[in-house]
């Protein structure tokens, strides 16, 4: 996993161009121009030319995804691993221990045990939890420190709704790689926020650093998740992940839980009952309430596991 990316195509990059007289009028009303622009000019070479620098994948979150892609590995040797990274020890033991994974009354105390009651792609899911907040940090000072902290718990709220639809919605969709999904969705920004806090200027307008989050977060965390060498799947539900209009007669995929998880990761999961008659949900083959049944049944299950991994 290499800290650059691969270039990408054109349909993942959305800069402002002076040729774009509509956009530009309306960024002339509310973003500082010279610094938004510079930015975005920066960001969109960097793409094109497989320049887009990244944070490193912490070694120890790339050593459990080898470990569990080994087809000799067991969960003594996943445990070892597990052990060397303390912060990512206690969030297992913690998710081990959560409403939604608890076994009756007995605790999980060690991490084999633990690794056993949650299964190896929950270890994994661990781990990316771990090393996002590990790559995507803002130095001390920055302006949107507050940004990421509250992104990270949008994230993981989000990962744990996509985790409940996948488990009870009765589609094809793997749970853990739903939750997968939901934990990666918002790369981008994180992405885009750390870069952006060299440029203060751009948070002198909350609106100006909005717009440029919408235009770009989707192709940028598409680019990270692609040089992260997680599953296609993943990378096509995050660049698709804000579509609304899509063809019915299909089933749901990862892209329509992240789209119905973002939603309600924002608004909160009382809001399902008001969603209306979404594409999305009707590939998923629910309704707004049966939806909002759904995740009130399981809320206790979502706020353990969104506390365990934060």
């Amino acid at each position: 996993m290499g800290n650059q990316v691969k270039s990408i195509s054109s349909k993942h990059i959305n800069p402002i161009r002076e040729d774009e007289e509509e956009g530009l009028q309306t960024a002339e009303e509310y973003v500082p121009d010279v610094a938004i622009r510079e930015f975005v000019q920066q960001l969109a070479s960097d793409l094109q030319k497989g320049e887009f620098e990244l944070p490193p994948f912490p070694d120890t979150a790339i050593r459990v995804q080898e470990c569990i892609r080994d087809p000799n590995s067991d969960i003594q040797s996943l445990a070892a691993i597990v052990a060397t990274e303390p912060a990512l020890a206690a969030r297992l033991m913690r998710m081990a221990n959560s409403a939604m994974m608890r076994r009756g009354p007995i605790e999980v105390t060690d991490i084999p045990t633990a690794i056993s009651r949650v299964g190896m792609d929950m270890v994994q899911n661990a781990a990316v939890s771990f090393a996002a907040r590990e790559a995507f940090k803002a130095p001390k000072g920055s302006p949107c420190i507050e940004d990421l902290v509250r992104l990270r718990k949008i994230s993981i709220t989000v990962a744990a709704i996509c985790y409940i639809m996948a488990k009870h919605s009765g589609g094809e969709t793997n749970p853990d790689e739903a939750m997968l999904a939901g934990l990666l969705n918002s790369v981008g920004k994180f992405y885009i926020f750390t870069q952006s806090s060299d440029h203060p200027a751009l948070f002198t307008d909350r609106k100006a650093l909005d717009q440029l989050l919408a235009q770009w977060h989707t192709g940028v965390a598409r680019a990270i998740v692609e040089s992260w060498s997680f599953p296609d799947s993943i990378a096509h539900a995050v660049d698709e992940q804000e579509l609304k209009e899509r063809d019915r007669r299909v089933p749901a995929d990862l892209s329509d839980l992240l789209f119905v998880g973002n939603l309600l990761g924002r608004a909160g999961i009382g809001a399902a009952a008001h969603l209306g008659d979404l594409d999305a949900l009707a590939r998923m083959g629910m309704d707004a309430e049966t939806l909002h049944t759904m995740l009130c049944e399981n809320e206790e299950e979502i706020q353990s596991l969104v506390s365990a991994m934060t």
